[in-house]
């Protein structure tokens, strides 16, 4: 007992291979678009190898994909209505032999599908004709967008992958992972969706980066004038309990301390300042790579 789930069922080609080989290059050649294109159709998908057939009227066999063909004759004419009947049968009674009964991918011209279609439906076999309807000579270019349908849907799923990846990455949301987003991404932002996201978080690190710069200068500044007047350590003492501006103010000794150190609290309260503008800015980078997430799951 044979077990699929989906089979495939692709016609011979007319212009095939002089020697012997695998039944999917014998199968193809410069004149057989059709066919070449057919089977390009399968490789995209990952259709399975063991899930296709090729059908050859002549001699009326049914070839497995990576199967040994022998070369054989061309035929000079259609094949007769009863042969192409009798062969339709014998498909049929082949995919019976597969259980559960499988969907049927058919690939073949008017002359076996028309049969085929009539027995499926006798037999309860479902199954689509792909380019019923399409003449021979626009076949090529129906598979060709096929293929290009199926490789753009490929693309979306692999972009769709890459944007969970990159949402993964968004852990500590911070300047510097932000830096990092923008260097490995920047390129293919466009693919994600977040071009907006991304130009915008490179404005905010600009600004981060340059309050964090004027914050920086500001208590190297505070710095050099506090080792000048905190002869003592009496202004090191009293900053170890402090941490911003309104710790700053509403201390006891506040008034104390600046009369006694007015230039070093002066630059203190700049630095301050200027610290808590970097952390405004900080947040603000916070809030973009949060949001640029939200982006990456849509």
């Amino acid at each position: 007992m044979i077990v699929l789930n989906r089979i495939a069922l692709i016609t011979e080609s007319s212009t095939r291979q002089t020697s012997s080989m695998p039944a999917f290059t014998f199968f193809q050649g410069s004149r057989s678009r059709w066919v070449n294109n057919v089977i390009r159709y399968m490789e995209v998908r990952n259709f399975p190898h063991e899930n296709i057939f090729f059908l050859s009227v002549f001699g009326q066999r049914i070839f497995k994909y990576q199967e040994l063909v022998e070369p054989y004759p061309v035929q000079k004419w259609h094949p007769r209505k009863d042969e192409c009947a009798a062969f339709a049968e014998k498909i049929v009674a082949f995919i019976q032999q597969i259980h559960p009964l499988p969907f049927v991918e058919i690939h073949t011209g008017k002359t076996i599908s028309d049969p085929l279609k009539q027995l499926f439906n006798a037999n309860g076999i479902e199954y689509r004709v792909y380019g019923d309807g399409v003449p021979l000579g626009a076949k090529p270019t129906w598979y060709a967008e096929l293929i290009e349908d199926e490789l753009t849907r490929i693309r979306l799923k692999e972009i769709e992958r890459e944007k969970m990846v990159v949402s993964s990455l968004i852990q500590f949301q911070s300047p510097i992972e932000a830096s990092k987003l923008i260097d490995q991404f920047e390129n293919r932002a466009h693919l994600y969706g977040i071009e907006a996201n991304l130009e915008e978080l490179k404005k905010l690190i600009g600004s981060y980066r340059q309050k964090k710069k004027d914050a920086n200068k500001a208590y190297e500044a505070f710095k050099a004038i506090m080792e000048r007047e905190d002869i003592t350590g009496e202004l090191t003492r009293f900053l170890e309990s402090i941490q911003s501006l309104a710790e700053l103010h509403c201390h006891a000794d506040f008034e104390h301390i600046k009369s006694k150190f007015g230039q070093s609290v002066a630059k203190l309260r700049l630095y301050l300042i200027k610290h808590n503008y970097a952390l405004m800015a900080e947040n603000n980078v916070f809030a973009a790579l949060q949001r640029m997430q939200i982006a990456l799951l849509k």
